[in-house]
Order: C-alpha cells, then structure tokens, then sequence
C-alpha cells in the first residue's frame, strides 16, 4: 500500500527569470542609490484633492504608491507606468494586494511612445525618468501636459549636466590618447545629451506648463577602485550598455574600456572613485481652473 506524501515535504523553489533577477538587483541595488532620492523628492508635499486620478511614471517600486495611497481618499486612483516588466512585478509585489485593480493599476510602457490616455485625464502627474534615455524629451514632456487636466500639476525628475562627469572626463582622456575621434563624437553627443535645468525648465514652459520651479540636488557615489565601479549594479544595469556603444565594437570596447579601468585605478590610487549625480525636479501647472 503505498504511502501518503509526506506533508512537510516543499517543492523546490521556482528559478527566477532574468527579468525577476533584474528587477531584484533594481530594488535592492539600484534604486537606493539613486531612484529613492528622486521619488522622495518627487513626492513630498504634492498637492492632493478628492477623487484624484494621478498618474505616476517609473515612480519607485511600489514605496511612493503606498504612501499617496495613505493620503488619498477611497475614490482616488493611481495609474502606474514602468518600462520594464521585472520593475513593474516589483513595484506590484510592495503594493498591498487588495488595491491592485481597484485603486491602483499597472501597466508597461515605453516613454518613446505617445502615453496611452486622452487629453485632460489626470489631476496629478509624477514622472521619474532620464530625460537624456529619451529619443525626444520635448515630445515626452509635451505628452506629460496633454494628459494632464487643466489646474493640475505636472512634476519631472531627471539626472542633469554633471552626472557620471568624473567618468566621462575619464574616458575622454582615454578616447583622445588612444586617436579615437569617431568614439569622441559620440562620448560628446552622449554628454550633451543630459539636459541643463535652464534647458528643462525651458522645454516645460514651451509646452504650456507655467510656473515651472526647480529644485537642484547632488550628491555622489563612491568605489573603492575601478573594478567595483564596473561591476556595481547601478552602472552594469544602467549607463554601461551605451558607455560600450560609444567606445565601439568588438576588440575595440575590451581595449578601450581596459584602458578606463587602468586610468581610473591610476588617477585615484589613493583614493576611492567618486562619481557625481546632478538632478532636478521640475514642476509646472496647467494653466486653467482645476476641476471641483
């Protein structure tokens, strides 16, 4: 006869996907290195109304949701946007399971695309992104303030000129000692490419949001060699990917990057590598009366 399972027997435990990897080295890793500060930033003190429909883009993992849920009245809701699908199980997962498809809701979606609502939809519109990831910034932003209702407010943090600039002036001495002219194109436009908060400020006015102030912040993280800068996750699952683009292909990213690595650990031999992050958050109203 045979026996009964034995119930203190457990199934082995289910691998993990390389997404679910990477939204965990994202939580764990990443985002309190950088992300955290800027959605701290991006959610204090915002203004919050009865029967509020806001609207958060890449807004933490789940950690500013909870705390405007506490905040906002039962017939408020949150429409989340993460880009990536490990991010958004994430950011679901620390958000309490009985609001999930009643007050909030989750969806992925691309920032190089048009956002997927009408005109005039959300009383509140918070938005953590990289302006210099974008292919065209000035559309996200003006995507930013079509969707937002008229009265409300429109809030954006983004990394700024000066970031990773203690790297970039590296590599740029690399690239010139090495005579690699077409990588030094492109290490310029990728420079260019993080917006000054003059340029931002600029862009959001252009678009209809008015008074737009700012709020600058910096603050720098630190490596004890080159090696740990590398491999940290906050550079291999962000910047690094377009650093080996603009040093090229092939044998050429090896030596180039070879070469980064030894300048760095011979510029600060005796002291650890700091890099610098510069962001700012920018916010802006609709013009118009908000609604009751």
């Amino acid at each position: 006869m045979s026996q009964p399972p034995d119930s203190t027997q457990t199934s082995p435990a289910r691998k993990m996907t390389d997404e679910e990897k990477r939204g965990r080295l994202y939580e764990e890793q990443v985002f309190p290195l950088i992300g955290r500060r800027l959605v701290e930033r991006l959610v204090d003190g915002v203004p919050l109304k009865p029967r509020s429909q806001v609207l958060q883009i890449r807004c933490g993992l789940g950690q500013a949701t909870a705390d405007l849920l506490h905040r906002l009245d039962p017939a408020s809701r949150i429409i989340n946007l993460e880009t990536a699908q490990g991010l958004l199980d994430r950011a679901r997962a620390n958000v309490a399971a009985e609001q999930v498809g009643r007050r909030v809701f989750f969806r992925l979606q691309s920032l190089d695309t048009h956002l997927p609502f009408g005109d005039d939809a959300f009383d509140l519109v918070l938005a953590n992104v990289g302006l210099a990831d974008l292919a065209r910034p000035e559309e996200f932003l003006a995507d930013l303030a079509r969707v937002a209702r008229p009265g409300a407010e429109v809030r954006v943090a983004s990394p700024l000129h000066g970031t990773w600039v203690e790297l970039l002036d590296v590599f740029r001495d690399v690239l010139v000692r090495l005579g690699r002219d077409d990588a030094l194109a492109s290490l310029r436009g990728y420079a260019a490419s993080f917006p000054e908060a003059g340029a931002v400020v600029h862009q959001m006015e252009q678009v209809g949001l008015t008074p737009v102030t700012v709020q600058r912040d910096h603050w720098e993280l630190v490596f004890r060699s080159a090696r740990e800068f590398f491999y940290a996750p906050v550079v291999e699952f962000g910047p690094l990917a377009r650093w080996k683009k603009i040093a090229g292909s092939g044998a050429e990213v090896q030596d180039t990057f070879l070469a980064v690595k030894q300048a760095i650990d011979t510029y600060f031999s005796s002291q650890s590598f700091s890099v610098s992050i510069d962001a700012g958050l920018f916010v802006g109203q609709k013009p118009g009366e908000a609604s009751g």
